[in-house]
């Protein structure tokens, strides 16, 4: 590790972190996201990235001197929301403009069609939130009816593929 204060000020960042969805499909009690009516208020649209815009943020990315450390496809919404978020790991690793691609997900919408479209873009590290061990502590936290076990199933098929993602 470097040591941030020898490096300041930077001419590339560390880590940049983009908003693939800022919707989400939980809401759960600590998330403001979950709050649709604050959501509103405040002018956030509750939508997905558009590829064109996802393409001239990694286009821009090329003028850094050199590719940032980490680039965080999520943030306050659910990144599996958005269909192209294969495609968009794909891209950040075949331009070069980063070292790492990481996510966090709820893993409900992590199915083994999606992991391996994601394993196959090249992801290199996935954080899985989990929310509880059963049906009912997922509605009681983030008021959703899901079969636990189906995501659990989910998440033991994608480690099963997850070819050197963390």
């Amino acid at each position: 590790r470097t040591p941030l204060e020898t490096v300041i000020p930077l001419d590339t960042p560390l880590v940049l972190f983009l908003d693939p969805s800022d919707a989400c499909n939980f809401k759960c009690k600590f998330c403001p996201t979950s709050d649709r009516k604050l959501m509103k208020e405040v002018g956030r649209p509750w939508r997905t990235m558009k590829m064109d815009l996802y393409e001239k943020i990694v286009a821009d990315m090329k003028n850094f001197n050199r590719p940032i450390e980490v680039l965080r496809l999520y943030k306050d919404g659910e990144p599996l929301l958005n269909k192209k978020f294969p495609d968009m790991v794909k891209l950040a690793k075949q331009e070069g403009v980063c070292n790492r691609v990481d996510t966090t997900t709820n893993a409900s919408l992590l199915t083994p069609e999606k992991g391996e479209k994601i394993i196959e873009a090249g992801l290199d590290r996935i954080n899985i939130s989990i929310e509880g061990v059963s049906n009912e502590q997922y509605k009681n936290f983030s008021d959703v009816n899901l079969e636990f076990s189906s995501i659990l199933e989910n998440v033991k098929y994608f480690y099963s593929i997850r070819d050197g993602c963390d």
